[in-house]
């Protein structure tokens, strides 16, 4: 499968680059190895493979997607040789995020976009527990992420994939009290992706 992800990892970074400019920066921030979560903003559908393109592809990534992918079976199968796996959304899927928890204790990658949805709007959201829980669960290191996009989309339209410098698992401060735990870090974790953006802050 990873000889399947290398070939499609290449042949889509030709066809994107035809399509759009996309400049990559801080690609040295990207650990050379041991499981972690990649962070990132979630604007279109595109997203995550131009994320992937800023990954070199010994360092496979994995994304969660929405079951409903998988329905159809030709299509879930190539999802799954991609490295894409299943989640219910709008509920606590434990058995998506063990697997996600396997792939980084793996030493892959696992991206995840902390918004939990597209942002339709361009601007700051409120994040999701989702990043900060999968760190606990596995405590991994958080490599934060941004597309920003030029202001016309279409053809040829400029797209920046910007890598911070990882966030240690430490830095997270996860302490014994799990809701409060999870929120300051899922804001510290957003903090940083808006900071890529250059946005100051993180909504409440």
């Amino acid at each position: 499968m990873n000889a399947f992800y290398n070939i499609a990892w290449y042949v889509t970074r030709v066809a994107m680059a035809l399509w759009f400019d996309i400049r990559i920066e801080g690609r040295e921030n990207i650990p050379e190895q041991g499981g972690a979560l990649v962070v990132c903003n979630h604007r279109f559908l595109k997203d995550p493979v131009v994320l992937a393109h800023a990954i070199p592809p010994r360092r496979k990534l994995h994304f969660m997607s929405k079951a409903e992918w998988f329905d159809n079976k030709p299509f879930g199968l190539l999802l799954s040789a991609l490295g894409v796996f299943p989640i219910n959304r709008g509920e606590a899927d434990m058995a998506a995020l063990e697997k996600a928890a396997g792939f980084i204790r793996g030493g892959d990658l696992v991206g995840i976009f902390p918004e939990g949805t597209r942002n339709r709007t361009g601007g700051p959201m409120k994040p999701k527990s989702g990043a900060a829980f999968l760190a606990r669960a596995t405590q991994a290191d958080i490599i934060p992420c941004a597309l920003v996009f030029g202001e016309r989309y279409g053809f040829r339209s400029k797209i920046v994939v910007k890598v911070g410098e990882v966030i240690p698992y430490e830095a997270l401060g996860f302490d014994g009290e799990e809701r409060g735990s999870l929120r300051r870090a899922s804001k510290l974790i957003m903090g940083r992706i808006n900071a890529l953006l250059g946005w100051e802050e993180t909504q409440e």
